[in-house]
């Protein structure tokens, strides 16, 4: 360090003007330290804040596209297929005789299927395999005529993907008959003694 000749100011010695009063100030050659070539580091960029910045974007992105579609579809993926979507009415008039023979079956009752076609008005047996609607009417002996409700629980979805407009349960223990109409809610049946 040293002082400026014009007005005693202290100076590192890399400077060329002294900057309280502007005199030019001589270079010493002597010293690589010292020499006017010499500059001090400029101050570097501070990054931090725009890291923050960009991690706080983010997360707001990525906060508000979880609850919009695009995060909903991310999370839940492509909508599942129904499996219903693949029955087709034969096969969703045998999974009803199936469903209905096993229900009864396990409540010990008996069955017997008979196909009608609710065009015709009669109750000449039609052959099930008809590509039209067709009611169905069951012939059962439940000892408990409630035992029907869940097994008919089971069958709901196929009646109108088997093109059932109307099933028929008759019992012939408790002399009662039960119709459930597509028209209608199924888990709602008109009953009549």
């Amino acid at each position: 360090m040293h002082d400026c000749p014009g007005c005693r100011v202290p100076l590192h010695g890399y400077e060329d003007v002294c900057p309280s009063c502007g005199t030019k100030q001589p270079v010493r050659r002597g010293s690589n330290q010292f020499s006017s070539s010499f500059r001090p580091q400029q101050p570097g960029i501070n990054w931090m804040p725009f890291v923050i910045t960009f991690l706080v974007t983010v997360i707001v992105i990525g906060l508000a596209m979880s609850s919009s579609w695009i995060g909903k579809l991310a999370t839940e993926g492509p909508p599942k297929e129904d499996p219903m979507a693949k029955v087709t009415y034969t096969d969703a008039r045998n999974i009803v005789e199936q469903e209905l023979s096993s229900g009864l079956a396990a409540a010990g009752a008996s069955c017997k299927f008979t196909w009608n076609d609710p065009a015709t008005g009669d109750a000449t047996p039609a052959d099930k395999t008809l590509d039209k609607p067709l009611n169905l009417t069951v012939d059962t002996d439940l000892a408990d005529g409630n035992a029907r409700k869940p097994i008919v629980e089971k069958i709901q979805d196929y009646l109108d993907k088997g093109k059932i407009p109307t099933l028929t349960i008759n019992d012939s223990k408790t002399r009662q008959h039960w119709t459930y109409n597509m028209s209608a809610p199924v888990a709602a049946p008109n009953s009549e003694e």
